[in-house]
């Protein structure tokens, strides 16, 4: 079966449909197991911070972390489509860029939320001979 979606193809650690405005969840998930894959996961959750290295020159932890944290946030952008890459542009840290496409594309907590409000304004339905301003109060609160 083909998808009609572009992909995002990376040979050696699969392929995943680029991000749009409408997949967010699917891309994360396809996103978790590339860069778990490519042993670089941690970077992007800050679990492995940026080594300080002893001596810049001679220092081969300090270079494989800026090498890998590079190809997370090469990967991270390359996986965009061109309609939300702007959201990221210019950030050149693959946690930032993360936590910013999580906050501008996360469909699941603005959902939640606004169902959130929804019970809430429900729940405050005016009562049978309550006075408006009971009611407007209830609203505001």
């Amino acid at each position: 079966m083909t998808s009609s979606k572009p992909a995002f193809n990376n040979a050696r650690w699969g392929n995943i449909s680029k991000l749009t405005h409408d997949n967010y969840d699917e891309w994360k998930d396809g996103m978790i197991l590339i860069l778990s894959a490519m042993k670089a996961y941690t970077i992007v959750t800050g679990e492995d911070p940026e080594p300080q290295p002893l001596d810049v020159d001679h220092d081969d932890n300090y270079d494989d972390w800026k090498a890998k944290a590079a190809e997370t946030v090469s990967m991270i952008r390359l996986s965009c489509f061109s309609e939300v890459r702007h959201i990221i542009k210019g950030i050149r840290n693959s946690q930032e860029m993360s936590n910013t496409l999580e906050t501008s594309l996360d469909t699941t907590g603005f959902y939640i939320g606004r169902q959130d409000i929804l019970c809430q304004f429900c729940a405050c339905r005016p009562k049978e001979d309550e006075p408006l301003e009971a009611y407007c109060t209830k609203l505001s609160t």
